[in-house]
C-alpha cells in the first residue's frame, strides 16, 4: 500500500472513532446478585462511600461466637440517594439490620434492600421496580 493511501485510511479510522458516540459500560445487577434471594445481618456501619456508579456501605457483623464478619453492600448511584434525601441519614458507628440480595459468587457483598436503624426506622433502598431510579 502506498504511504499516502495508508495515511488516508488511518485518518479515516481516527475520524470515525472521534465521531462515534461514547460507549458507557454497565452491568446488570441480576448477573452479580441472586435477586430471588434475601439474606440479612445486623452490623455496625464502618464506612459510607458515595462512589460512582454505586454507593457503598461497609459493615462489621459480630457473630454470637465473637467472630467478626465484614460486609460490603452496594446500592443506587449517589445522584439517586441525593435526590431522595438519603445521604445524611447513614451514620458511621450505628448498628443496622440489613437485608440484601447476596452475591452469586458467595463473597460478603450484596445489593442492599433495606436498612433498619436502632430507632426502628426502615429505609427501603431497592423495590425491584426497574422504573424506580433507586434501582439503577
Amino acid at each position: 500500500m502506498k504511504p499516502w493511501r495508508a495515511c488516508g485510511v488511518l485518518a479515516g479510522v481516527v475520524v470515525a472513532l472521534l465521531m462515534a458516540p461514547p460507549v458507557v459500560a454497565h452491568h446488570a445487577i441480576q448477573a452479580e446478585y441472586e435477586m430471588s434471594q434475601t439474606k440479612g445481618f445486623t452490623g455496625v456501619l464502618t464506612r459510607f462511600a458515595m462512589i460512582n456508579p454505586h454507593v457503598r456501605w461497609f459493615f462489621e457483623e459480630t457473630k454470637p461466637d465473637g467472630t467478626k464478619v465484614t460486609w460490603e453492600m452496594s446500592g443506587a448511584g449517589p445522584g439517586a440517594l441525593r435526590s431522595a434525601g438519603l445521604v445524611r441519614i447513614f451514620v458511621v458507628g450505628t448498628k443496622y439490620d440489613v437485608t440484601f440480595a447476596p452475591a452469586k459468587n458467595g463473597a460478603n457483598v450484596g445489593r442492599v434492600r433495606t436498612m433498619k436503624s436502632p430507632d426502628g426506622k426502615v429505609v427501603t433502598l431497592f423495590h425491584e421496580d426497574p422504573t424506580n431510579a433507586l434501582n439503577n
